[in-house]
């Protein structure tokens, strides 16, 4: 009689059964969600927890407090039928749910995003490494077996929490809780790495799908033409990506605010200082008196020539007046024009020794190193062609302030064509596209 009555309570229950979240917060240190009708606490629902259940409902079993929780599915502070019941709905859910769309793993071995598709394949991302691995699975009932492109085997079992969440009880390992993040393939969207500083005045260290700013740790995650920001204390940001070349990019936030990245590496070897790989010498950045490449690079001359012909083919002549300078001779330069002109007059046109961009060997001055240059044919030619042969204008008209330098349209600096034209592009000044100063510190 006991059974029957059961067996009509649950038939009851199936019209009235709660639709409230089925997972709550634990009070483990492991903060992992509770699971729902997983009476053992093996994180796998299976006979084992049901046997347990009609022990306990039957009279005949007894449950802990941590088995307690877990048997009762609706939370409602008692274990009843109608719990039974919330047990078979999931073992039914377990055995016939596939996910589909990215999740993040997290797991005491640490975190990792997986893309499931409707056709059973996806792939798993190692945060750490930022390196992925597509799989394809099998599923029977709620186990699922794994294939890794690497031929690899692993088996786990499933158990959903909610339509959010599940756990994948892994056979080796520790579970692992799975969030639901979005319905576009992770490594479908934008993957940025490296240093990069922002107009809001923040520092980020970027790698793949993680990154650190200020101090602060976060997930990246790539989606479409979005990246999601998700940090540790488990709030997250959406911004839509647009890119503006390959060392800028733009995330347009949901309040409709824009923060535009800038890639900024900068990294200082034997005293030389390189910024994204690129040489600097300006007023913030200075070459050691050691550093003497003792003329203009082959680099230099060989694009120098490419360019000095296609002017004379367009009726244009152009000469370098003045190459390479050691540091000795920039300092008797500079030291000459502050005897003359003053040093605060002085700094707005020539550099202090172990400043000036002649010492790189890859910058020139062309025919004359002086304001009746600007007017000449040859000005406009250099201006608007020179960033074809991998060469921009340094000190470009109205950008004093930035450059620290008056400008001087005969001063050509060698980037390399791809460089060149993406600063030419720009209509930025090197220390804007860079995002670096030019500023004395003494």
């Amino acid at each position: 009689m006991k059974l029957l009555k059961i067996a009509a309570a649950a038939a009851l229950a199936a019209a009235v059964l709660p639709t409230s979240p089925l997972h709550t917060a634990a009070a483990d240190t492991d903060d992992m969600p509770v699971l729902k009708a997983d009476v053992n606490g093996d994180y796998i629902i299976n006979s084992q927890d049901m046997v347990l259940l009609n022990k306990f409902l039957l009279g005949s079993g007894e449950l802990t407090a941590e088995q307690a929780e877990r048997a009762d599915f609706d939370s409602d502070g008692v274990i009843d039928t109608f719990d039974l019941l919330g047990m078979r709905r999931s073992f039914v859910r377990n055995a016939t749910t596939v996910p589909q769309g990215t999740w993040i793993g997290e797991s005491s071995e640490g975190m990792r995003f997986c893309w499931f598709n409707k056709g059973r394949e996806g792939s798993f991302a190692d945060l750490a490494e930022n390196t992925s691995a597509a799989f394809s699975m099998s599923k029977w009932g709620d186990s699922i077996d794994f294939t890794l492109s690497s031929g690899d085997e692993l088996s786990s079992t499933i158990a959903w929490l909610d339509d959010e969440h599940f756990y994948l009880k892994w056979s080796d390992s520790a579970p692992e809780l799975f969030t639901h993040k979005s319905d576009v393939p992770y490594y479908n969207g934008p993957s940025v790495a490296g240093e990069y500083v922002s107009d809001a005045g923040k520092t980020y260290k970027l790698s793949g799908y993680t990154g650190t700013s200020g101090g602060e740790d976060f997930l990246v995650l790539p989606m479409g033409t979005q990246a999601q920001f998700i940090y540790s204390d488990g709030t997250a940001k959406t911004g839509d990506f647009s890119r503006t070349d390959k060392y800028h990019f733009t995330l347009r936030w949901e309040d409709g605010t824009a923060e535009s990245f800038t890639r900024r590496e900068i990294t200082v070897k034997d005293g030389i200082t390189y910024v994204n790989g690129i040489l600097i010498a300006n007023k913030t950045y200075a070459l050691p008196s050691t550093y003497a490449p003792g003329g203009l690079t082959a680099e230099f001359n060989t694009a120098f020539a490419k360019m000095q012909a296609a002017a004379k083919a367009d009726g244009r002549k152009l000469e370098i007046c003045s190459g390479y300078r050691s540091y000795s001779y920039q300092s008797q330069l500079y030291n000459n024009y502050v005897a003359r002109d003053g040093k605060a007059a002085a700094d707005t046109y020539s550099a202090r020794p172990g400043h000036s961009e002649h010492q790189t060997g890859l910058a020139a001055d062309i025919n004359y190193a002086s304001d009746y240059f600007n007017t000449t044919p040859e000005a406009k030619w250099l201006a608007e062609n020179c960033y074809k042969y991998g060469f921009i204008i340094r000190y470009p008209k109205g950008k004093e302030d930035i450059t620290g330098y008056k400008y001087e349209g005969w001063h050509v600096r060698y980037l390399g064509e791809e460089l060149a034209k993406l600063v030419y592009d720009s209509g930025l000044t090197l220390e804007e596209y860079l995002c670096i100063d030019s500023k004395y510190s003494y």
